[in-house]
Parts: structure tokens; sequence; C-alpha cells
């Protein structure tokens, strides 16, 4: 550890903690770590922590600069603002600029050949271009010149969606919307509202956001691999390879094993260190949610409608769905919730539901179709009939 930067080694601790955070940002809402460590940790950070902060703040400096500081937390994480978005621009280009002065000039190199060029080019312009077009385009924001046509893109499955008016916006709720407290508006086929676009992503500019997500994801395993072979390249440039021997500052003679050696480069090339590290900490992350967003749209669902079939499934659990009939020659069955206190009152025939798999999800064309119909969204109009009933 003598033999590497102590400024370094903090850097890239710090760098650790930081892609940890993002980390949590990024993947802590999403319910498939429900019940998990991630979204304990997720939890802690957006509502135990600042919680016992602001506690802290009323009993040690008093409730008017607490309240103060409380509306500032609003106004930056519970409103529409470029923070984030500026952040993580920001980021994005400073590893860019780092990448094309430590990494670009020795490419290539004995580990990737010349041509390597070209797919980079490309995937750097379809993950900018993606971006642009997710953070500029109209996620589906429903409004009242288009709320009629924007009803008639789905129909209401009376299960997770049933007719009604937003209750802040005042107009016809469509079916698969949403009202984001952030943007202060519905949009339609709402999946969330993301920090890093700031904007929605909904119906208008989900292929956008799933573009975006699927090259941002080779953008990170791709630049992994091409700092990897820099850094082996490097290796041998500067003769730590093959058991190189180095001078400690004792004078004696010290075997490089290969993490030393590594460690070693990253002395003379702090901002590589700090850029292999952001990588591998991001991959993962990167990866894992893409997987989730192109999984969920592929089964026909968004993040906000997972947490709908989520409480589905508890009330199935609860003895509360049924498959329901109006009348005893009516073969068509709906599937409802009827709550236990409301079930002996209601004399229609019906069947209990007895695991969430019997529960037909209307809005689930099959895979294929699913994302089909994100990447390529109809206009109202265009809509088949079979769509809005």
């Amino acid at each position: 550890m003598s033999m590497w930067s102590f400024t370094v080694f903090w850097a890239l601790a710090a760098l650790g903690v930081f892609g940890l955070w993002v980390t949590l940002l990024i993947l802590g809402p999403n319910r498939m770590f429900r019940g998990t460590a991630v979204e304990r940790a997720y939890f802690a950070v957006t509502e135990t922590l600042p919680e016992a902060l602001e506690r802290w703040m009323r009993s040690g400096v008093g409730d008017a600069l607490a309240a103060r500081a409380e509306r500032a937390w609003n106004a930056l994480f519970g409103r529409r603002n470029p923070m984030f978005q500026i952040f993580g621009v920001v980021l994005y280009w400073t590893g860019l600029a780092v990448f094309f002065v430590q990494v670009a000039p020795h490419i290539p190199n004995r580990y990737a050949a010349s041509w390597q060029w070209v797919p980079i080019g490309a995937t750097l312009a379809a993950n900018i271009g993606s971006y642009i077009a997710a953070c500029a385009a109209d996620p589906g924001v429903v409004s009242a010149e288009n709320v009629d046509a924007a009803c008639q893109v789905f129909g209401y499955d009376h299960l997770l969606y049933f007719e009604r008016d937003c209750r802040t916006c005042l107009q016809c709720k469509p079916a698969r919307s949403k009202h984001c407290s952030a943007c202060q508006r519905c949009v339609q086929m709402m999946d969330h509202h993301c920090i890093w676009l700031n904007n929605c992503v909904g119906l208008g500019n989900a292929r956008w956001f799933l573009c975006f997500l699927a090259t941002f994801s080779i953008v990170c395993v791709y630049g992994t691999y091409l700092v990897g072979t820099v850094i082996l390249e490097l290796r041998h440039v500067h003769g730590l390879a093959d058991g190189a021997v180095i001078w400690d500052e004792l004078g004696r003679p010290v075997q490089l094993s290969f993490k030393s050696s590594v460690l070693y480069l990253f002395d003379g090339y702090p901002l590589l260190a700090v850029l292999f590290v952001l990588l591998l900490v991001l991959t993962p992350a990167i990866g894992i949610f893409t997987a989730y967003q192109l999984r969920i749209t592929a089964l026909g669902y968004t993040s906000n409608e997972e947490t709908k079939w989520l409480n589905i499934s508890d009330a199935v659990k609860d003895g509360v769905v049924f498959a329901v009939r109006d009348h005893e020659d009516t073969p068509h069955e709906t599937i409802q919730v009827i709550e236990k206190e409301d079930q002996a009152d209601d004399a229609r025939p019906r069947r209990p539901i007895s695991h969430l798999r019997h529960v037909p999800n209307m809005y689930d064309r099959g895979p294929w179709l699913n994302l089909k119909f994100v990447l390529f969204p109809p206009r109202p109009e265009s809509v088949p009939k079979a769509h809005q009933s």
C-alpha cells in the first residue's frame, strides 16, 4: 500500500461510496427488490436519514429553520428540477473526457484492434441521441385538449383501473395513466418519474428510455472492456508485466503481483483508475435495471402497475379476489376485488381466485407485441378496437 498514492486510494474509496449511492437511487425504488436489503437501504437513505436529520434540526436549531430546510428539500427532491439531470450529464461527459484523454490514445493495442472505433462511435451516438430524445419528448401528458383521445388508447379493466377523474387535474383519468406529483400532471401509461431525465417515462417516450438504457448498458460494458485492455497494455508499456521488480522506499526489491502492478499503475494514472472503478460500479447496476425494464415491458406492465399487481397478489392471498358473473346465465366473468365485509351482501355468482396466474392482464398482448407497442406506439385514432375494450 505504501507504493500506492494515499490520495488516489481515498479518491477511489469515495468514488465507490458514491457509486453505491447512485446504485441505490437506481435500483432501490424497483419492486424487484421488495423486501431485500437493497430496498431497506434505499428507504434508510431517502426516508429514515432525512427524518432523523429533521428531528435533530428541530431539536437543535428550532422549528423555523427546520421548516425552511424541509421546504428546500421538497423543492430539490419533491418537485421537478434539473439538479440530478445536470449532475448526470456532467458526470457522463467528464467520463468521456477522461476516456478520450487517457484511454483513446492507447487504442489500438495488443488487446483491442483499430476497428473497435466503429462500434465505439455508433454506441456513443445512439446513447447520447436516445438520452436527448427521452428528455425532450412528451411522455404522454394528458391535457384538456387530448384527454378524450387519451381515454381511447386503453380500456378500463375494472381491476387496476376504473373510470374516474384525477383529483388534482380535475379531468378524466385515462386507463394506465398516473398523476406525477413531481411534474404535477397526468401521464399516459406512466412508468415512473426519472430524476436523471428530469422527465416522466410514459407512452410518449418509453421507447427512447429503453433505447437509452440498452445503449448505456453497452457503453458501460464496452467501456469496462476497453479500459481493461488499456490497463493491460500499460502494464507492458511500463514494464510491469511478467513479475516485474520495483524498489520500495527502503531500497529493497519487491516483485509485483498482477494486483500490485495494477495498483502501482493507477498511482500514475489516477483519472484512469477513477474511470475504471466508476464503470465497475455502474455496469451491474445499469445492467440489472435495464433487464428489469425490458422484462416488465415484455410482460405488458409498467413499474407503476407492478406495484398494483403486488397489491392484487396480496388480495388473492387474503381471499378477496373473485371471478364474478353479473347473472347466472351470463358466461362472461370479470375479475374483481370484494372485501370480506361486502361478500355476504354480494349475491352475484362468483368463484374465488387462488393464484395470481389465474388473473389475466388485459394489457398483455404477448412479449413481442408488448415490445412492439412500446417501441412503436400508435396514435390514439389508430388504436385497434380490441385495445379499447
